[in-house]
């Protein structure tokens, strides 16, 4: 009883803080506690499944710079995290990446527990009950993927089945204070949930609209998982299972100044699956966008449509979000994402023409005047597709700092990190492999689950 109290508190907590139905769909009820399959459609609903944030993760990547004036004076776990600091969390503070993703968590547990036992009626059909099950094992895969990797190491095969990630949650047991899972452990849950999701035959190619994850999205995130594990033939195998059902791009080469709500996507035909970020306490603290970083910016074409709102090196893409400035940023799953993946695994299997090709085909919807490369030369194909992943996904919730752990992983291609004051003076220096390119808990997860082993920094 004590846990079905808990669930409906926090379901409540869910329904009535700022959660809105999507775009046209009218919400059929506002049950706090849901049993039927038509509560369970109205979960998967929500916006705010698309609405996250995981700037905290970017801001360890080396996409981004905080220049001098926007760390002096500034103590807190924004500026910590970009310094890679031994530690970032205050004791009262929330690490809302954690708590949030979590939270959508327990949702998806929620339907998953109940859905079984939902009472039949006209909507209970075994086809919206297959597609209630799909959606929800997408969504929840999501985000054990993107815990996994803020908080464990990168895919390593030869310690994976050691290396610790997150409590691997799976059912909506309130009191319940489980260990943290391996990283192999959370790779092999997520791919076998997403097998699953995408083997319905009921599930179509692309959700109703951008919120629910069609076949297109599962096989996204099931080539980027395999992408993570450098299982270069399975993340090509479904990479080409998503393309096939969707691969359009936009041509965002001129006149585009890009999204800046969540509605703004709805018309966007890349978008498999939608996640945005509203960032308000960043820029309530400094009053700046953060800099590209110097390496990212040599990358960049002055044509390119990605960066069109940038100012003198500056990333501006503000939004007015629940009456504040926040930093608005899209990390959906995504077209260009999945051609990317294709494109890498072709250049690490050989076909520097296949991986070109895809390139060229990315980047002449991006950058206006594009002139196409061309190699024959697979190691100069691959340079040509990760340079385009990382102007594709910058601010792109933490993937740059996911592919710099994958990349660390192989000692031909570790990288060791610095960030610099304005004269060039070295401040901060992050290694390959280094503990703290893992988040650290704060003190509040550790408090509430004596389970938990905190990640070592230093």
């Amino acid at each position: 009883m004590a846990m079905n109290k808990m669930i409906c508190f926090l379901l409540m907590v869910i329904v009535f803080t700022g959660c809105e139905k999507f775009l046209d769909v009218n919400p059929s009820t506002q049950s706090v506690n849901p049993t039927t399959i038509a509560d369970f459609q109205e979960m998967l609903n929500s916006d705010s499944l698309a609405i996250g944030n995981y700037m905290l993760s970017d801001l360890m990547s080396d996409d981004v710079r905080l220049p001098d004036v926007e760390l002096s004076g500034q103590d807190n776990f924004y500026t910590r995290t970009y310094l890679w600091s031994n530690v970032i969390w205050n004791p009262a503070d929330e690490d809302y990446m954690y708590s949030s993703s979590y939270s959508r968590i327990l949702q998806m547990n929620i339907i998953m527990n109940r859905v079984g036992s939902a009472p039949q009626d006209s909507v209970n059909t075994v086809e919206n009950r297959s597609n209630v099950i799909s959606q929800a094992l997408i969504q929840r895969s999501y985000y054990y993927l993107q815990l996994a990797n803020i908080y464990g190491a990168g895919y390593n095969s030869a310690t994976a089945a050691t290396d610790l990630a997150v409590p691997l949650v799976l059912s909506p047991d309130a009191s319940a204070k489980p260990s943290r899972a391996t990283v192999k452990e959370v790779y092999d849950k997520v791919i076998t949930d997403l097998r699953q999701a995408v083997n319905n035959p009921y599930l179509a190619g692309m959700g109703r609209n951008i919120i629910h994850p069609g076949k297109a999205a599962g096989y996204a995130l099931l080539s980027r998982a395999y992408l993570y594990k450098a299982a270069y033939d399975s993340a090509l195998l479904y990479a080409d299972s998503s393309l096939a059902l969707a691969s359009s791009l936009m041509d965002i080469s001129s006149d585009y100044s890009g999204p800046t709500q969540l509605i703004d996507l709805r018309t966007n035909p890349e978008i498999l699956m939608a996640k945005v970020a509203y960032e308000r306490n960043f820029y309530s603290l400094v009053n700046y966008s953060f800099q590209i970083s110097s390496s990212l910016y040599s990358l960049l074409s002055y044509y390119d449509g990605r960066y069109n709102t940038r100012l003198n090196g500056y990333y501006y893409r503000t939004s007015t979000y629940n009456g504040a400035t926040t930093l608005f940023s899209d990390f959906s799953v995504s077209v260009p994402e999945v051609m990317l993946t294709k494109a890498e695994c072709l250049a690490r299997k050989g076909d520097a023409a296949g991986a070109v090709t895809l390139v060229n085909t990315l980047a002449a919807n991006r950058i206006r005047s594009y002139e196409e490369v061309t190699t024959s030369n697979a190691d100069t194909a691959l340079s040509y597709v990760l340079n385009e992943r990382r102007r594709e996904l910058f601010v792109h919730g933490g993937l740059r700092t996911f592919d710099l752990k994958r990349f660390n992983v192989n000692t031909n291609t570790q990288v060791t990190l610095t960030r610099q004051q304005d004269d060039s003076t070295v401040i901060a220096t992050l290694p390959p492999l280094s503990g703290r390119y893992v988040m650290p808990f704060t003190q509040t997860v550790l408090a509430n689950n004596s389970n938990m082993v905190q990640n070592v920094r230093q």
